[in-house]
């Protein structure tokens, strides 16, 4: 027997039995035959992921574009493919199962670190592909993570299917629709369409995000992208750098919402975009030597890309300056902004206001002068006796006749009121003396709020300013100092009308405006 033969010996994978080929994971036959899918049905399905190499002569693209207006100033992208494409299969899948639909079926959990097609059994399968087409009809219906970011790598990694500029709309609906069922997507979803708009040069659509730009922007590393067009000053614009700029979000507010929200929107912005322009061009906003900031990074970090997606982004922007003392300022002309929509609307309740300069003061006054004297216009005609408002002129013209007949009316109420007046006057001849009610009822008791003794005492403290108080109540109750607060204002705001602390130092204060009612309130408490 020679040595090789010895060897074959050895052969082990000869002796196993031959297996016989089996049809891909993501077949288009067998129990998918009731997806439908343009085209030829017996197209072989793609294989499962598998490096493959990119062409030798791939080199490097580099694309430049300029703004001139807005904080971004440049944006380079260079395309930078890898050697070898991990994922190539997945766009492929993905351009053959594009216009997969699926009838209506179960929802079936489905959980992946970096989810795909290949990983997906039957159910899911079906699920995924109902899922996508009420999706696509804005009918957002339940879903898990993983089939949430499978459509969103469809949507990023298929330009061509799919031009950047529905692209970006589509993401954003995703992203509205299923923020509150899904609330981990913020972080991905505001550094993924940041980098999507800067890779294809489009705008984002930020009127689409302004109720959570608050959210979008604490969730970004490059809080400028959603910034980058202040300085035009559109709406969206102002309230993006209000957002930013200042520790108090208007939306949160108890006033703020309901049939009046679009008004209340239209009127801050308004006295607001006074206040960022003047700091725009005093120079407060933009930080010095603002045209050398850079941002260097890969696009779609922690999702998969392939090769074709692959791009280095580079931005030369003007950063957002973020001292202290202009957040104070945008966070004072807030809310003495809100105060003036508040007096407008007939609210008693104001916000407090710290250390906002006059020119600011001036500057909002000036915008709302007109809308208070409308507004009192208005109160003092409805105000008015009735009969009086039929004395005004219609806006077609004056009758004579119509006049003579008001007239000759009145007077004869007046008759009338004066004989009811002299038959049914008291005798006030003797005038009898005033005597103690008896029958008064007990005084009401104080309105708790319904805090317990340890909120009532925590207030007590805030309004000596006695943190260390504070802090005692807090670790007796087993609760956070910032707990007791958030729920002492939110019980405030249901029956006071509005919350009442604010932080200061280590600890919490009573607002200046409500010291004195919070001072009477815990008097009536004590007795």
């Amino acid at each position: 027997m020679s040595v090789d033969e010895k060897d074959a010996f050895w052969d082990i994978s000869k002796l196993v039995p031959k297996k016989k080929s089996t049809a891909a994971p993501f077949s288009t036959k067998g129990k998918l035959s009731d997806v439908s899918i343009p085209g030829d049905a017996e197209s072989s399905p793609p294989e499962r992921n598998r490096l493959t190499a990119v062409g030798g002569n791939a080199t490097a693209e580099e694309r430049v574009y300029t703004r001139t207006e807005g904080l971004i100033k440049r944006v380079i992208i260079r395309r930078t493919p890898d050697k070898y494409d991990y994922y190539a299969s997945f766009v492929k899948a993905a351009t053959l199962y594009y216009d997969f639909k699926a009838p209506e079926c179960e929802f079936a959990p489905y959980y992946s670190y970096m989810p795909q097609y290949i990983q997906l059994t039957q159910p899911q399968k079906s699920y995924y592909f109902y899922w996508r087409s009420m999706v696509r009809k804005k009918k957002y219906i339940k879903t898990d993570y993983s089939y949430f970011y499978l459509y969103v790598y469809e949507i990023i990694n298929l330009p061509e299917l799919i031009p950047p500029e529905r692209g970006v709309e589509m993401l954003i609906d995703l992203w509205c629709a299923y923020r509150k069922q899904l609330p981990n997507i913020d972080a991905n979803m505001s550094l993924w369409i940041q980098d999507y708009c800067l890779v294809y040069g489009i705008d984002c659509p930020m009127d689409r995000i302004r109720d959570f730009i608050f959210t979008a922007i604490g969730s970004s590393g490059f809080k400028e992208f959603f910034l980058s067009d202040a300085e035009i000053l559109g709406q969206e614009g102002v309230l993006s750098v209000v957002s930013y700029l200042s520790d108090y979000d208007w939306r949160s507010g108890k006033y703020a919402g309901g049939d009046s929200r679009e008004a209340y929107a239209k009127h801050l912005t308004g006295a607001m975009t006074l206040i960022i322009s003047r700091l725009l061009h005093g120079g407060k906003i933009l930080k010095e030597n603002s045209e050398t900031a850079r941002l260097e990074r890969f696009a779609f970090r922690s999702m998969l890309t392939t090769s074709a997606i692959k791009y280095r982004i580079t931005v030369e922007y003007r950063p957002i300056c973020e001292e202290s003392e202009l957040r104070g300022t945008v966070t004072a002309a807030l809310k003495y902004t809100e105060n003036k929509l508040r007096a407008l609307m007939g609210v008693k309740s104001r916000l407090a206001v710290k250390e906002l300069p006059q020119e600011y003061r001036e500057l909002i006054d000036g915008y709302f002068n007109e809308l208070f004297d409308k507004v009192n216009r208005e109160r003092a005609r409805a105000a008015r006796p009735e009969y009086e408002k039929l004395y005004e002129a219609e806006s077609n013209g004056i009758s004579t006749t119509d006049a003579d007949e008001i007239e000759r009316s009145s007077w004869l109420t007046t008759a009338r009121l004066v004989e009811d007046v002299e038959e049914y006057a008291p005798d006030t001849s003797e005038e009898p003396e005033e005597k103690a009610d008896s029958t008064a009822q007990p005084e009401v008791a104080v309105d708790t709020y319904g805090l317990s003794g340890s909120r009532i005492e925590f207030v007590r403290a805030a309004l000596t300013a006695d943190t260390a108080k504070m802090a005692e109540i807090a670790a007796s109750t087993g609760e956070l100092a910032d707990s007791l607060a958030d729920e002492i204002n939110e019980a405030f705001a249901d029956g006071f009308g509005d919350v009442i602390l604010e932080p200061a130092d280590e600890g919490y204060t009573v607002i200046d405006d409500y010291r004195e009612d919070i001072e009477k309130w815990l008097l009536k408490i004590m007795k």
